[in-house]
């Protein structure tokens, strides 16, 4: 039975894996992309699982000797994963019909939670029914709760490598979802065949009843009880500080992995093997242990002493990131590199909050009874404890104090925990022996380093600049974290200066003279201005470094710009550039908004003459979703008639099948287009409208020659408007031609 259970619990993990993977992402499109929508779809996934984990007790009571409670929960689950498909799918024209509310973030949690609360509350009551079912024996007991967590969790490792890797890359965001729902029905087909098949234990009556526990035995379940609070704060601080620590990790290595998909998805990866693999080393351990509440003390120490070595490990990543860069071999095996490095840095201290989350269950849970009617309250209160660590490492902790202070700080709670059981020790010498450890542990955190963005972004640069081999590494002028990414200026000459976000280089600036533009950024905001027949408005999808804002405000027949930015803190590096207030946000017809572009479209009803996107690079994880067909008909319903829409695309690490993929993506939902380019840059320029474009030459001549549009058009040595056409690329024909069939 065990190994069936064992088969069920991973291919469940996988199944719940996925879908956590794609109903964020889909929710992200309608909800928005800020952390702030993002944490808040997590939170309300979350606390789904945590009322299924509650609840799952009173689900199981006097329902154990079957799998009739397992196989409903699978059942619910998979049905619930395919209904929601369509839903999600469609989510934005609900929330564009209600955009009043769709900015609310109390609505976007009462949504979410109206949407996922039946199948997360199922996937919350999965671990904890599994456990009652199969939990037949005191003396197992230890050892087969340690067991199906792990499982559950390994399951999860496969979800998060399957999800990342194969189901959504290969097949999208339904083909994902279609495999999780048949991995359920798998579960429960096999769970209906063997259901009448298999014959459970006969639960063991209580020992302690009959008299077989031996004297030690009988003492120590004594005093377990009065430590269940003990447990309980361990069970929450230790569940808060793995994902407040997961958060801080992920923002710090996304830059030395790539902030891909790919990146995000093998950090997981790593953390959940690293949690399953501790679980199930102390499985063979746990029903040996009589004094839980010493050797809980013991992991403690160790697992906060193991936090500030890995931080003080993740300071060493500038030098091996530079090291591994220039590894002369094939992409994928540079990053075969980088993924193995971060196990190593990530193993530890994730086995060992996988070793103490079995620990402090057996001391929570006590006896076999206190395993039907306790663990399920245990892993709501993890799970809770995760929701609160999640938001706050990522709206207080990380943008107030930086990801630093987060680590140190998850490490010093940690340490802190074990004095809470020296009280309860009975003897001197383990009191005496937790406190030094715990006390050496303290002390450590002034000896270990600690971790610097600014060496890790100028490693970062040294790879990616296009002067790399010249082995001179830049000077960082500002570094700031933001809730999307760590922004920073660097420049290696001293004149022109590099906005990067981490540490791809998205703009840049002339501390000489910062009128002087990049050419690409002007072109995006210019040529639909100078093709438009009579343009009154303008929306621009992203900061950056300013100048599409810039090229908007230096027409004359513009009457409002409307700008907005993802990340705040893009705009604080642009005021350390310009040393205070930013000229171009000064225009009294400049409006800017934090907020993520695409929802604010989606949600309001304002169109617009002109639309200009200059957002990341399109195989970022966080700009993805601005390179797609649906995001191009959001635009277009956005655009008054005779529109024009600009989208800029870097051609810096990009593969032809993305680049073929983009192409005819824009140009199946725009009718009419051409595309620019600035080969010297790698920037590419496509732009679209519903209506046929005419190179007017009087109408461009009488707006080229605007005054402030002149000069600025001169320091790229344009003086004519037939100098534009010195940066066509293709047609819409042609562009479709390239794209090929996709």
């Amino acid at each position: 039975m065990l190994m069936l259970a064992a088969l069920f619990l991973v291919v469940s993990g996988v199944a719940a894996l996925t879908y956590q993977v794609v109903w964020v992402r889909l929710l992200g499109l309608s909800m928005g992309s800020t952390s702030a929508s993002v944490s808040t779809v997590l939170a309300a996934f979350f606390l789904g699982l945590a009322i299924g984990s509650y609840l799952a007790e009173r689900i199981t009571r006097n329902r154990i000797d079957n799998l009739n409670v397992y196989i409903v929960l699978e059942a619910i689950i998979g049905i619930s994963g395919l209904a929601l498909l369509p839903i999600l799918l469609n989510l934005d024209n609900m929330m564009a019909a209600i955009p009043e509310w769709g900015s609310v973030l109390q609505f976007k949690f009462a949504i979410t939670m109206a949407l996922l609360v039946i199948p997360t509350m199922c996937m919350g009551a999965t671990f904890p029914v599994m456990a009652a079912i199969l939990v037949r024996r005191q003396t197992d007991m230890g050892k087969r709760v340690s067991q199906l967590y792990s499982l559950n969790t390994a399951g999860a490792v496969f979800g998060a490598l399957l999800a990342g890797f194969v189901f959504v890359p290969n097949w999208g965001l339904d083909g994902a979802v279609y495999m999780a729902a048949s991995l359920n029905f798998f579960i429960v087909f096999m769970a209906l065949y063997l259901n009448s098949r298999i014959t459970f234990p006969p639960i063991e009556i209580s020992e302690d009843i009959r008299g077989e526990l031996t004297a030690k035995q009988k003492e120590s379940q004594k005093l377990q009880a009065p430590l269940r609070i003990h447990a309980l704060i361990v069970l929450f601080a230790t569940g808060f500080a793995a994902i407040a620590t997961e958060v801080g990790w992920t923002k710090y290595l996304s830059i030395f992995t790539g902030t891909t998909i790919y990146g995000f998805a093998a950090i997981l990866t790593v953390f959940l093997f690293g949690i399953a693999a501790g679980s199930w080393w102390v499985k063979k351990y746990l029903d040996k242990i009589h004094r839980p509440e010493f050797w809980m003390a013991v992991g403690l120490v160790a697992l906060g002493s193991s936090l500030l070595f890995t931080r003080a490990f993740l300071s060493f990543l500038p030098p091996i990131f530079e090291a591994v860069n220039h590894f002369s071999v094939e992409p994928w095996l540079r990053h075969g590199v980088k993924y193995t490095i971060v196990f190593f840095m990530l193993i530890l201290p994730t086995f060992i909050f996988g070793a103490l989350f079995p620990l402090n269950l057996k001391l929570y849970c006590g006896n076999l009874s206190g395993v039907r009617a306790r663990i399920g309250k245990a892993y709501a209160i993890n799970t809770i404890a995760s929701i609160f660590g999640s938001v706050a490492a990522g709206f207080w902790i990380i943008p107030q104090y930086g990801t630093d202070v987060l680590l140190t700080a998850m490490a010093i709670i940690i340490l802190t925990l074990p004095f809470i059981f020296i009280k309860p020790l009975p003897k001197p010498a383990p009191r005496i022996a937790v406190t030094v450890l715990a006390v050496i542990g303290l002390g450590s955190n002034w000896f270990f380093d600690h971790i610097n963005y600014k060496d890790l972004i100028a490693s970062v640069q040294y790879q990616y600049d296009f002067n790399a081999e010249t082995g001179k590494k830049p000077d960082v002028l500002f570094v700031k974290e933001g809730k999307t990414g760590v922004v920073s200026l660097v420049t290696y000459d001293g004149r022109y200066i590099r906005i990067q976000n981490n540490g791809l280089n998205e703009s840049g600036f002339d501390k000489q003279d910062l009128d002087n533009p990049p050419i690409a950024e002007y072109l995006l905001g210019l040529m639909p201005y100078f093709l438009h027949e009579d343009p009154k408005s303008a929306f621009i999808v992203g900061y950056g470094g300013g100048f599409t804002t810039k090229a908007f405000t230096l027409t004359e027949g513009l009457e409002s710009i409307k700008v907005v930015e993802l990340e705040p803190v893009i705009v604080d590096a642009g005021r350390f550039v310009y040393g205070g207030k930013i000229p171009m946000l000064q225009d009294p017809r400049v409006t800017l908004e934090f907020n993520d572009a695409r929802n604010t479209l989606l949600l309001e009803d304002t169109k617009y003459d002109l639309i200009a996107a200059q957002p990341s690079h399109p195989w970022l994880s966080r700009a993805s979703t601005v390179f797609t067909q649906e995001f191009f008909e959001v635009v277009k319903s956005r655009l008054n008639e005779g529109g024009i829409y600009g989208q800029w695309l870097s051609m810096f690490n990009m593969d032809a099948t993305t680049m073929r993929a983009i192409m005819k993506a824009f140009y199946e939902v725009f009718p009419e287009g051409f595309t620019m380019a600035d080969v010297s840059t790698g920037d590419f320029l496509m732009f679209g409208s519903e209506k046929p474009f005419y190179f007017d030459l009087e109408r461009v001549r009488k707006r080229f020659n605007e005054e402030k549009i002149k000069h600025g058009m001169a320091y790229s040595n344009m003086q004519e408007p037939q100098d534009l056409l010195w940066y066509f690329a293709l047609s819409r024909d042609q562009a479709f031609e390239v794209a090929g069939d996709m």
